[in-house]
């Protein structure tokens, strides 16, 4: 497959089940089914690098940076411990995946506090971006009071293991748009094994759970390791190298990933019977978390056609 968009799809009809697999997780186990699962992640992708790179991953091994080994636990060991802890304390899966795709949202946040300071950037530019980051955190504060802004009932936990999960990530994701196109499969690896060998550390609380887990437990976390965060990864990558390789304008790529949350919810619904979907409060909190991410996204493509417009006026 050669289509950037066609793989694009691909990638969210495939991380558009996450909500169901990672709460299936945490209704077992904490740590232990999270371990295999980052196991099944790190061979998927260590046999695809060694497939698809050859000598020149061995080369770029020897000369990973330490700092990988590092950063990458916010990618995947504390990203996954927020999402794990989120879902046990609300013991449903809807909430915390709103929470979850607070990502991007952070991730502008990191990228301009760390990675842009100092960077001129238009007016509209910084005003639409700062108007994105505003909804979501609207958002979050109407699905944390259920709508109800004087309410002191406040899943603390929940709400705050799963803003860990988006704040995490988004740091992930901000400094990975850093790292050298060539050297992101040794980042990546860097990234799941150090928090493999952390993740077993803490999987040795729940041995005794081990002998409780059944195939079925073993195929979550396979779905889990392998295709989303082993398959999903590579495919999204691959999508957005084609469209530059192409000359594709590489946001109409990644406007396609607006309908995740949509999409993930729907599942979510459809497979747990939750109903936060046919809530008002919860419909408002989505809409806005939608309306941050497209403010956020595409706050530059918006600011130079606003200032089009201005000019033709």
């Amino acid at each position: 497959m050669r289509n950037p968009k066609l793989l694009a799809g691909l990638t969210i009809t495939v991380w558009s089940f996450s909500g169901i697999l990672g709460r299936l997780v945490a209704i077992k186990s904490q740590f232990a089914l999270l371990s295999l699962a980052f196991f099944f992640t790190f061979c998927t992708l260590l046999i695809y690098f060694l497939l698809t790179q050859g000598r020149s991953f061995g080369r770029q091994i020897r000369r990973v940076r330490k700092e990988y080994f590092l950063v990458g636990l916010f990618g995947y060991l504390i990203y996954w411990i927020g999402i794990n802890q989120s879902y046990r304390a609300f013991d449903t899966a809807s909430e915390t995946s709103v929470l979850n795709y607070t990502w991007p949202i952070f991730t502008v946040v990191f990228t301009d506090l760390l990675f842009r300071r100092g960077e001129k950037r238009p007016f509209a530019f910084r005003l639409l971006e700062g108007l994105g980051i505003a909804l979501g955190f609207l958002s979050v504060l109407v699905l944390a009071t259920k709508g109800r802004f004087v309410s002191f009932e406040l899943n603390v936990a929940g709400i705050g293991w799963g803003l860990l999960g988006g704040i995490s990530y988004g740091y992930f994701s901000a400094y990975s748009s850093t790292v050298p196109q060539e050297e992101h499969s040794t980042f990546l690896l860097c990234s799941i094994l150090a928090s493999l060998v952390l993740m077993i550390c803490l999987a040795t609380s729940e041995i005794s759970l081990i002998r409780t887990f059944t195939a079925r437990d073993i195929l979550v976390v396979a779905l889990l390791g392998c295709v989303l965060d082993g398959l999903g990864y590579i495919s999204w990558t691959t999508a957005n190298r084609l469209a530059r390789e192409r000359g594709t304008d590489i946001s109409s790529v990644a406007s396609l990933m607006f309908v995740l949350p949509l999409l993930s919810l729907s599942l979510i619904a459809l497979y747990f019977k939750e109903e936060s979907l046919s809530q008002p409060y919860f419909l408002v909190s989505l809409l806005l978390l939608l309306g941050s991410s497209v403010l956020c996204q595409r706050a530059q493509a918006l600011a130079r056609f606003l200032t089009r417009q201005r000019t033709v006026g």
